[in-house]
């Protein structure tokens, strides 16, 4: 729901803020038109990056969480080789593709010496409406096989939520209540 442009002064660029004070930062509160494609190489966006993290004035702040896209190309890297990171959460889905996916963003944190603290599975089940019985759409859950296998636990699986994507999509996060999205950040 955060639309207006971001604002700066000689000190750096100021954090918009959600309804409920969640400071946030985004490529599309730079740009005069949200629908127009930021269109970055590797450098660029890595550099993005990197001023979002020193030139955003954040004040202080209980946790910065940085939303990457999956995987183990340069974002990540350069998050992990030039943000000190005190350790990742793995944001998976259900399909077998993914988790090799998941595996290969674990083991590059492993690497490069970041702990995963984390898994939580997006988009593992449906509730129906009528019966209350539980659908899995993509398939089984294996999160906590995934996790044992990582030596990292299996913080929570996200359902899929109709009601959810509504208030997402109205620019209304933080209105989304659920039982599934409260759970201990740290491990």
């Amino acid at each position: 729901g955060v639309t207006e442009m971001a604002v700066g002064s000689e000190l750096g660029i100021y954090p918009n803020e959600t309804k409920e004070g969640i400071k946030m930062m985004s490529v599309n509160l730079l740009v005069d038109d949200p629908n127009r494609p930021v269109i970055f190489r590797g450098p660029a966006l890595g550099s993005l990056i990197q001023q979002f993290y020193s030139n955003v004035l954040w004040g202080d702040l209980d946790y910065l969480f940085i939303d990457m896209p999956p995987g183990t190309a340069d974002v990540t890297l350069t998050i992990f080789q030039q943000i000190p990171v005190d350790g990742i959460i793995v944001v998976s889905t259900p399909q077998d593709l993914v988790k090799m996916i998941v595996k290969k963003s674990i083991t590059m944190a492993d690497m490069l010496n970041v702990k995963v603290l984390g898994l939580v599975e997006n988009m593992s089940y449906i509730k129906c409406n009528c019966c209350d019985n539980i659908i899995y759409p993509f398939g089984q859950s294996h999160l906590e096989e995934v996790a044992a296998n990582f030596n990292t636990i299996a913080l929570d699986r996200l359902p899929i939520n109709p009601e959810t994507a509504i208030l997402v999509d109205k620019g209304m996060v933080e209105d989304v209540n659920g039982s599934w999205i409260y759970f201990d950040m740290v491990p």
